[in-house]
């Protein structure tokens, strides 16, 4: 690493992902403080940044009744004089000696009536210039990494190669790479840290479109199974009992001139809101590579939801199969041109020959091995779908190697969810309405709960199990029944068809039916603890209800009266539009989170806004025009500079 870095230091390094000099200098600062400016003492303000000069004339140690050591300093300049007030720092006796001139920067404050200085900071690397507060760790302080970065700057920067020719630099008038990582660490002034941080953050984007165009130039080598056109399909789409919406009709022509191209496998994303109607499009791929006597495998995250989309397809096509944990299969009996419905199950199995179609329902629940494991040295026709609407950011960065298809309309007759925010002392009063509801319509309610079981550290969050004592006494007239994951697969089977079949009027549920649950005679859903899910998650539940043509309600409990959390959930109350919501989301958690926690290979991003719309369209016109006139310019260049965590790795 750098002279002075032992072992112990190493591992304090690790817990912040720094594992060499490259990781260490992009290691950036996560705000700036300006203390470039020497103030003298007469002209400082209270809550004012400033740095100071003078010569200091008293120092103290004092120890307090109440056991507290401080350490009191007086410092002079030609305008006044300054109290400086540090805590626990005896050390600093010995540093700071009375009769010498120091400079020291910090915040002004009032302690005993008196204009001071509290923790002030001192020595060449933290005062008179713009300094960067960095991510830290125990035994790692902004100042220690000030300090270490500054000495070695020549060191850490000299083996950088900036990867953007020197005419895309001029030509966009951006500082070089290693101006920018200098400047970052050791800002001149505000107007160069700025450039600095833009350069930086575009270099971020730019991996990430790099990368995808890569993966998909590799991608796009491959030849699929041959898929012809089959009239047939046209005789299934007016055998269904509904008409397709023009948004459906749109995106299946774009898909089924993907699976006719001869020349490379299509790779696309179908993101379409809850209930928007996915499965027809993936009804209608897996049916045209079936007759062209090719395998389809339709991939659910759940055994729930295998079961659901294994009983919609069998309504409408012949020889689909099931494959789950407890489903078992025998693929080499299966037919040549089968259609296999399955879990995370088939991931494991071996020689799966004469594969045309992948389907990838709720792509963003599966890892990154995961999805691609029947990629081998030939993909098949891959359809990867969400009802996550993806901002158009995302699609441009992260999800560039994808072409994406989108259904931005319902169906027909589908009323607004009314969504409400339930106080708690509204909640007796929303169970009452509940009740009543379900006596005079006979329809039917979801209730749900985050865990299955209590938690002795989150004594507020409501858990299944106590829970469905509860409301059993508060209904006591309706039929609940409780459903979660630790609960058999023919136990919950049996437990959705009585609901199905209306023998239950209230389910209590974990979010294990987040997904792939239709029921349309269900049209109330609670929500309880709402603060513990994600907004994508919470409008995913909510689509559990409003499948039908009545009006649906979506009641969300909390017991938090946290402003950010309260502001969250009004804006799920105002808005049903997937795409608002996400992209919502996406500027209140960040990308990692809205994908969620199974999504490895999201990168932390340091610098770049993924929400920058114009950042994301001026690096891809850069992108395009540096390839244009750079033909043999090297794409991994754009990449091999950043660390790995920053690189995108699905």
């Amino acid at each position: 690493m750098l002279p002075g870095i032992g072992p112990k230091t190493l591992l304090k390094l690790k817990k912040l992902n720094i594992s060499d000099t490259l990781s260490l200098i992009y290691h950036f600062p996560r705000r700036f403080i300006d203390f470039s400016h020497i103030t003298p003492i007469n002209k400082t303000n209270i809550n004012e940044n400033v740095t100071i000069t003078g010569k200091i004339i008293q120092f103290q140690n004092i120890f307090t009744k109440t056991h507290k050591n401080l350490q009191k300093a007086t410092v002079q300049d030609q305008t006044g004089i300054l109290n400086l007030l540090w805590f626990n720092q005896p050390y600093l006796s010995k540093i700071i000696q009375i009769g010498n001139t120091y400079s020291f920067a910090g915040q002004i404050s009032i302690f005993q009536n008196k204009k001071t200085m509290i923790a002030p900071i001192h020595g060449y690397y933290h005062t008179g210039k713009i300094i960067g507060i960095y991510p830290e760790t125990s035994g790692l302080t902004s100042n220690w990494f000030r300090k270490v970065i500054q000495s070695n700057l020549k060191t850490l920067i000299d083996p950088i190669v900036d990867p953007l020719p020197k005419n895309i630099l001029s030509k966009y008038h951006l500082l070089d790479l290693k101006n920018a990582l200098y400047q970052i660490h050791n800002p001149t002034n505000l107007a160069i840290l700025n450039q600095a941080k833009y350069r930086l953050a575009l270099d971020e984007i730019l991996s990430l479109q790099s990368n995808s165009y890569l993966q998909k130039k590799t991608f796009l080598k491959f030849k699929p199974n041959k898929i012809l056109e089959d009239k047939s399909v046209d005789t299934l789409i007016n055998k269904f009992p509904f008409k397709l919406t023009s948004c459906q009709e749109k995106v299946w022509l774009e898909i089924k001139k993907d699976l006719l191209n001869k020349n490379q496998p299509m790779n696309r994303l179908l993101c379409g809101d809850v209930g928007s109607g996915k499965t027809v499009i993936a009804i209608l791929s897996a049916y045209l590579t079936s007759k062209n006597n090719a395998r389809s495998i339709f991939l659910a995250p759940t055994e729930i939801l295998a079961q659901q989309h294994f009983k919609t397809l069998s309504t409408y096509l012949d020889k689909v199969f099931l494959l789950t944990n407890t489903a078992k299969l025998d693929l080499k009996k299966v037919p040549k041109n089968a259609i296999i419905v399955s879990t995370h199950a088939i991931i494991y199995k071996k020689n799966i020959s004469n594969i045309g179609l992948l389907i990838i329902d709720e792509q963003h629940k599966f890892g990154v091995k995961q999805r691609s494991f029947l990629g081998g040295l030939n993909p098949p026709h891959t359809l990867t779908m969400t009802a996550t609407p993806i901002p158009r950011t995302i699609s441009l960065t992260f999800l560039g190697n994808l072409d994406l298809s989108t259904i931005e309309t319902l169906p027909q007759n589908r009323l607004k969810i009314k969504t409400f925010v339930v106080p708690n002392h509204k909640i007796k009063d929303c169970y009452q309405w509940i009740d009543k509801h379900i006596k005079e319509t006979k329809e039917q309610a979801f209730i749900v709960c985050p865990f299955i079981e209590e938690s002795e550290n989150l004594k507020t969050v409501k858990s299944a199990k106590i829970e469905f004592e509860k409301l059993k006494k508060i209904f006591s007239k309706q039929k609940l029944a409780l459903i979660h994951g630790k609960i058999k697969s023919n136990e919950r089977e049996k437990i959705l068809n009585d609901f199905k079949k209306n023998k239950i009027n209230i389910l209590v549920t974990t979010p294990i039916i987040e997904v792939g649950i239709d029921f349309p005679n269900a049209t109330t859903i609670i929500i309880q603890s709402a603060d513990r899910f994600g907004l994508a998650s919470l409008h995913q539940l909510r689509g559990r209800v409003g499948r039908g043509e009545a009006q649906s309600f979506c009641y969300l409990f909390t017991e938090s009266n946290n402003e950010s959390v309260q502001n969250r959930l009004k804006f799920l109350e105002k808005n049903n539009s997937g795409l608002k919501i996400s992209e919502y989301d996406l500027k209140i958690r960040g990308p990692g989170e809205t994908f969620s926690t199974q999504q490895h290979g999201f990168p932390s991003l340091k610098l770049a806004d993924i929400s920058d719309i114009k950042l994301i369209e001026f690096s891809q016109n850069l992108l395009k025009d540096l390839l244009q006139f750079n033909p043999t310019f090297d794409q991994n260049k754009l990449i091999k500079n950043l660390p790995s965590e920053i690189v995108l790795n699905n």
